[in-house]
């Protein structure tokens, strides 16, 4: 005849509260019979193991799945840190130009242009002065084509670039020049 016990019995035998021996047999984990339920000590002591074990095997399982995850994450935070140095070693090295240090470089070349067109007028009015109009035209060629002349030296200063970069990063020259740019 097995032993029947209720469900205060139970939970002391477990160490756990009796609301949780009620939670479990909610569950189905405690199979009780009666009003109060009684339960087959041997077979609960069977379901509660078996309970445990697989709960255990859920965490198990459920921490292996962190644990995937959370070498992923590290994994891709790594890869990213790598990236990102190789972009600032790139910059570093010339290889590379930021936007703004790219768009602050056409900016004064376009200002050089317009500077340049802007001189035309004051340099051709005094020769043009009294001047027919196909006279006065071919001096206004000549000197557009002398500020296109003057335009069409300008060649990419890789000195130039680094000087933008140190500036916008806050480095000092002497750094720079002593070959670490972070010191500054």
């Amino acid at each position: 005849m097995p032993e029947t016990v209720g469900s205060a019995r139970l939970a002391r035998a477990f160490g756990i509260t009796q609301r949780r021996v009620n939670q479990l047999a909610a569950e189905g984990v405690f199979k009780g019979e009666g009003r109060p339920p009684k339960y087959d000590l041997d077979l609960a002591i069977q379901s509660y193991v078996a309970y445990c074990v697989a709960r255990a095997e859920g965490r198990a399982a459920e921490d292996s799945d962190a644990e995937k995850k959370k070498l992923r994450a590290e994994a891709d935070y790594k890869e990213a840190r790598a990236r990102q140095e190789e972009i600032r070693l790139a910059e570093l090295e010339g290889r590379m130009h930021s936007a703004e240090d790219v768009e602050a470089a056409v900016t004064q070349l376009v200002y050089g242009v317009r500077s340049a067109l802007l001189a035309i007028p004051g340099r051709v009015s005094v020769d043009a002065a009294g001047r027919s109009a196909p006279e006065v035209s071919e001096i206004v060629r000549r000197e557009v084509c002398a500020a296109l002349e003057d335009l069409s030296q300008y060649e990419y200063d890789p000195a130039a670039y680094a000087r933008m970069v140190r500036e916008r990063k806050g480095w000092s020259t002497d750094d720079a020049e002593d070959g670490d740019p972070e010191a500054g």
